[in-house]
């Protein structure tokens, strides 16, 4: 006599496909990787592909994203500022005009050209870790030349210029701003990229196939 509830059949697909899947996908040895086991598969696929890049593409890839990333960053901080002695700072001045005339920053000098040649100097730097590209070399090399003779030939001077709020105040001060250092080392990186880009060696071609 069979117990009630018990077949020697097996029950039909359709009635297994409702049961709960599991949460983790599971390994090959059946069992779902626990937070550490996938963490440590990740960063050692990471230490691999970097392993396997080589020390010339990682350090292509590391100067070309920092000199982007600088010359980005320089749109949005101070590249003059100027300072009236008898008051401590300029922006302590009643006179709205006068305040607005304390600082410049770095979109009001390039009116966001940094932002495209930054972002283009990101893609490039892409092309030339990835692929080895000459022509994306080339590009950084004269995209940071752009951004270095944009700062020395405009930036630089109008950081000695004391204009409206020295018009006003004799004892005005202008001076230098952290926007100013910092596009002046992502241009000098970009440019560095670039040449590093074009010295360094070819990979051979693939052989072909007869």
């Amino acid at each position: 006599m069979v117990a009630e509830g018990f077949s020697f059949f097996p029950l039909p697909k359709r009635v297994c496909e409702g049961a709960p899947k599991p949460l983790h996908p599971r390994g090959s040895d059946g069992y779902a990787p626990s937070p550490m086991e996938a963490l440590r598969t990740l960063v050692g696929r990471m230490l691999g592909a970097i392993r396997a890049a080589g020390p010339v593409t990682i350090l292509i890839t590391v100067l070309g994203v920092l000199g982007a990333v600088l010359v980005l960053a320089s749109e949005f901080l101070t590249i003059a500022e100027v300072d009236v002695l008898t008051t401590g700072t300029c922006r302590e001045i009643a006179d709205p005009a006068v305040k607005e005339a304390c600082r410049t920053t770095g979109f009001e000098q390039h009116g966001g050209a940094f932002l495209l040649l930054g972002a283009l100097a990101l893609v490039m730097t892409l092309g030339l870790s990835r692929r080895g590209s000459r022509p994306a070399a080339v590009a950084l090399l004269t995209i940071g030349a752009v951004v270095l003779a944009f700062a020395l030939a405009r930036d630089v001077p109008k950081t000695q210029k004391e204009g409206l709020v020295g018009q006003s105040y004799n004892d005005a001060k202008a001076g230098p701003e952290t926007g100013l250092y910092t596009e002046i080392a992502g241009g000098a990186l970009l440019v560095l990229t670039g040449v590093i880009g074009l010295v360094r060696p070819q990979a051979p071609p693939p052989p072909r196939e007869d």
